[in-house]
Protein backbone atom coordinates (compact mmCIF):
# COMPACT_ATOMS: atom_id res chain seq x y z
CA UNK A 1 0.00 0.00 0.00
CA UNK A 2 0.98 3.28 -0.96
CA UNK A 3 1.98 5.45 1.60
CA UNK A 4 0.14 9.46 1.48
CA UNK A 5 3.28 10.71 3.52
CA UNK A 6 5.60 9.52 0.13
CA UNK A 7 6.19 12.40 -2.38
CA UNK A 8 4.34 12.29 -5.50
CA UNK A 9 6.20 14.16 -8.64
CA UNK A 10 8.46 16.12 -6.01
CA UNK A 11 5.37 17.18 -3.99
CA UNK A 12 3.67 16.50 -0.77
CA UNK A 13 0.25 16.02 -0.24
CA UNK A 14 -0.40 18.83 1.53
CA UNK A 15 0.74 20.80 -1.58
CA UNK A 16 0.79 25.00 -0.81
CA UNK A 17 -1.85 24.14 1.92
CA UNK A 18 0.47 24.48 4.65
CA UNK A 19 1.33 28.09 3.32
CA UNK A 20 -2.47 28.89 2.12
CA UNK A 21 -3.67 27.35 5.96
CA UNK A 22 -1.14 29.51 7.74
CA UNK A 23 -1.81 32.85 5.76
CA UNK A 24 -5.74 31.96 6.67
CA UNK A 25 -5.23 30.90 10.33
CA UNK A 26 -4.98 34.54 12.20
CA UNK A 27 -8.36 35.88 10.97
CA UNK A 28 -10.14 32.43 11.49
CA UNK A 29 -8.45 32.72 15.38
CA UNK A 30 -9.81 36.62 15.14
CA UNK A 31 -13.35 35.76 13.88
CA UNK A 32 -13.44 32.81 16.91
CA UNK A 33 -12.40 35.42 19.51
CA UNK A 34 -14.48 37.95 18.40
CA UNK A 35 -17.56 35.92 18.72
CA UNK A 36 -16.29 35.10 22.27
CA UNK A 37 -15.45 38.05 23.69
CA UNK A 38 -17.37 40.87 21.53
CA UNK A 39 -20.85 39.43 20.43
CA UNK A 40 -21.73 42.42 20.47
CA UNK A 41 -19.49 43.51 17.40
CA UNK A 42 -19.23 39.81 15.94
CA UNK A 43 -23.00 38.45 15.77
CA UNK A 44 -25.46 39.47 14.36
CA UNK A 45 -29.08 40.73 15.93
CA UNK A 46 -31.31 37.92 17.25
CA UNK A 47 -34.20 38.91 15.02
CA UNK A 48 -32.10 37.64 11.86
CA UNK A 49 -32.33 34.19 13.30
CA UNK A 50 -34.72 32.58 10.87
CA UNK A 51 -31.70 32.79 8.35
CA UNK A 52 -30.25 29.83 10.89
CA UNK A 53 -31.78 27.05 8.36
CA UNK A 54 -30.14 28.48 5.27
CA UNK A 55 -27.05 28.17 7.11
CA UNK A 56 -27.37 24.28 7.71
CA UNK A 57 -28.35 24.12 3.45
CA UNK A 58 -25.72 25.87 2.52
CA UNK A 59 -23.54 23.82 4.80
CA UNK A 60 -24.50 20.74 3.69
CA UNK A 61 -23.06 20.36 0.27
CA UNK A 62 -19.98 22.30 1.34
CA UNK A 63 -19.10 19.33 3.92
CA UNK A 64 -20.22 16.83 0.93
CA UNK A 65 -17.60 18.52 -1.87
CA UNK A 66 -14.77 18.68 1.57
CA UNK A 67 -15.18 15.50 2.49
CA UNK A 68 -15.35 13.66 -1.42
CA UNK A 69 -12.53 15.94 -2.27
CA UNK A 70 -10.24 14.78 0.93
CA UNK A 71 -11.46 11.38 -0.13
CA UNK A 72 -10.20 11.66 -3.65
CA UNK A 73 -6.97 12.99 -2.49
CA UNK A 74 -6.10 10.67 -0.11
CA UNK A 75 -6.68 7.42 -2.38
CA UNK A 76 -5.42 9.18 -5.09
CA UNK A 77 -2.15 10.81 -4.29
CA UNK A 78 -0.24 7.86 -3.37
CA UNK A 79 -0.62 6.29 -6.54
CA UNK A 80 0.80 9.88 -8.64
CA UNK A 81 -2.44 9.98 -10.49
CA UNK A 82 -3.78 13.28 -11.59
CA UNK A 83 -7.31 13.55 -10.23
CA UNK A 84 -9.77 15.15 -12.62
CA UNK A 85 -13.23 13.69 -11.85
CA UNK A 86 -15.57 13.93 -9.34
CA UNK A 87 -14.78 17.11 -7.00
CA UNK A 88 -11.99 17.60 -8.76
CA UNK A 89 -14.35 17.66 -12.12
CA UNK A 90 -16.20 20.36 -10.94
CA UNK A 91 -13.23 22.25 -9.45
CA UNK A 92 -9.83 22.29 -9.32
CA UNK A 93 -8.96 22.98 -5.64
CA UNK A 94 -12.25 21.36 -4.02
CA UNK A 95 -11.26 21.53 -0.69
CA UNK A 96 -10.70 25.24 -0.41
CA UNK A 97 -14.01 26.04 -2.52
CA UNK A 98 -15.79 24.16 -0.38
CA UNK A 99 -14.71 26.33 2.27
CA UNK A 100 -14.64 29.30 1.18
CA UNK A 101 -17.78 29.15 -0.05
CA UNK A 102 -19.94 27.07 1.92
CA UNK A 103 -18.62 25.71 5.27
CA UNK A 104 -17.38 29.11 6.81
CA UNK A 105 -20.72 31.31 5.17
CA UNK A 106 -22.71 28.24 6.64
CA UNK A 107 -21.07 28.38 9.61
CA UNK A 108 -21.62 32.36 9.85
CA UNK A 109 -25.61 31.74 9.17
CA UNK A 110 -25.51 28.68 11.72
CA UNK A 111 -23.99 30.76 14.45
CA UNK A 112 -24.96 33.88 12.90
CA UNK A 113 -21.86 35.55 13.14
CA UNK A 114 -21.12 37.51 10.06
CA UNK A 115 -17.08 37.39 11.29
CA UNK A 116 -16.55 33.67 9.56
CA UNK A 117 -16.86 35.68 6.40
CA UNK A 118 -13.48 37.21 6.81
CA UNK A 119 -11.60 34.19 6.98
CA UNK A 120 -13.36 33.05 3.60
CA UNK A 121 -12.03 36.00 2.10
CA UNK A 122 -8.62 35.38 3.40
CA UNK A 123 -8.86 31.91 2.40
CA UNK A 124 -9.76 32.72 -1.01
CA UNK A 125 -7.03 35.32 -0.88
CA UNK A 126 -4.73 32.89 0.17
CA UNK A 127 -5.10 30.61 -2.78
CA UNK A 128 -4.61 33.19 -5.40
CA UNK A 129 -1.84 34.26 -4.39
CA UNK A 130 -0.23 31.06 -3.24
CA UNK A 131 -1.98 28.07 -5.29
CA UNK A 132 0.27 29.39 -8.38
CA UNK A 133 3.44 27.30 -7.37
CA UNK A 134 1.37 24.08 -7.18
CA UNK A 135 0.15 24.66 -10.89
CA UNK A 136 3.23 25.21 -12.08
CA UNK A 137 5.16 21.96 -10.69
CA UNK A 138 1.87 20.18 -11.79
CA UNK A 139 2.32 21.22 -15.29
CA UNK A 140 5.57 20.12 -14.96
CA UNK A 141 4.67 16.54 -13.60
CA UNK A 142 2.08 16.20 -15.87
CA UNK A 143 2.14 18.31 -18.60
CA UNK A 144 0.04 18.15 -21.41
CA UNK A 145 -3.07 16.33 -19.49
CA UNK A 146 -2.67 19.12 -16.90
CA UNK A 147 -2.77 22.05 -19.25
CA UNK A 148 -5.93 20.70 -21.29
CA UNK A 149 -7.65 20.31 -16.89
CA UNK A 150 -6.83 23.79 -16.57
CA UNK A 151 -8.51 24.87 -19.66
CA UNK A 152 -11.54 22.43 -18.87
CA UNK A 153 -11.71 23.13 -14.80
CA UNK A 154 -12.02 26.61 -13.04
CA UNK A 155 -9.87 27.20 -10.40
CA UNK A 156 -12.17 27.85 -7.07
CA UNK A 157 -15.88 28.33 -9.24
CA UNK A 158 -17.01 26.43 -11.32
CA UNK A 159 -18.14 29.40 -14.28
CA UNK A 160 -16.70 27.28 -17.26
CA UNK A 161 -19.02 25.50 -19.80
CA UNK A 162 -18.24 21.98 -21.42
CA UNK A 163 -17.32 22.55 -24.99
CA UNK A 164 -20.59 21.75 -26.86
CA UNK A 165 -19.13 18.80 -28.11
CA UNK A 166 -18.35 17.46 -24.48
CA UNK A 167 -21.98 18.29 -23.46
CA UNK A 168 -23.45 15.96 -25.72
CA UNK A 169 -24.59 18.28 -28.24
Amino acid sequence: MASIFKKQHGMDIVGQGGKIILFTLPSLVAAILAQAYLPQVAVLPKNVGFIRPVGYLVLAPGLVLWGTAVVQLLMGFPQGKLITTGAYGVVRNPIYSSVIWFILPGVALVTLAWVYLVPSLFLYAGVLIFIGAEERQLTEAFGKEYREYLARVDRLVPLRRPPLAQAGR
